[in-house]
């Protein structure tokens, strides 16, 4: 091939800056972009937790969730709802490993916050198992 053919063919290829800007409207465009973006782990987690318990049955704000008390509100929640333990652990688990890739991509994920996330994690996970064996565990007339 020629190389004034080479020349010839136009260039699709978008500019460093194009890219960026379209990276930063994306961002923009899906909330992450901006100061008030939550970008720690434990309140990112809290925050997901919060937009997936919301609603009337359990009338809570995100401002009243904290890390001891989340597991009681997701509990609540499941059994009002009526969701199967294992589809929302499997829910919770997808959320934990997206707020641990988020958080390494802001660079505020350390490793006693990624413990202290996991740890969280695991708690709500055993408060839902137990639940879940307490509703299954069929109930004992006493005479």
């Amino acid at each position: 091939m020629k190389w004034s053919l080479v020349m010839k063919q136009p260039t699709n290829l978008p500019s460093a800056f194009k890219v960026a800007a379209e990276i930063d409207a994306a961002l923009a465009q899906a909330g992450l972009a901006g100061p008030q973006v939550e970008r720690e782990a434990i309140p990112m987690y809290l925050s997901m937790l919060h937009e997936l318990i919301d609603g009337p049955e359990t009338n809570v704000q995100l401002s009243e969730l904290n890390k001891s008390n989340i597991a009681e509100f997701i509990v609540l929640w499941m059994t009002r709802k009526q969701v199967p333990v294992g589809l929302l652990v499997d829910t919770l688990t997808e959320q934990v490993n997206e707020v641990i890739e988020l958080s390494r991509v802001h660079g505020t994920l350390q490793d006693f916050k990624r413990r202290e996330l996991i740890n969280l994690h695991r708690t709500i996970v055993d408060a839902l198992q137990r639940q879940s064996v307490l509703l299954v565990k069929p109930q004992t007339k006493t005479s």
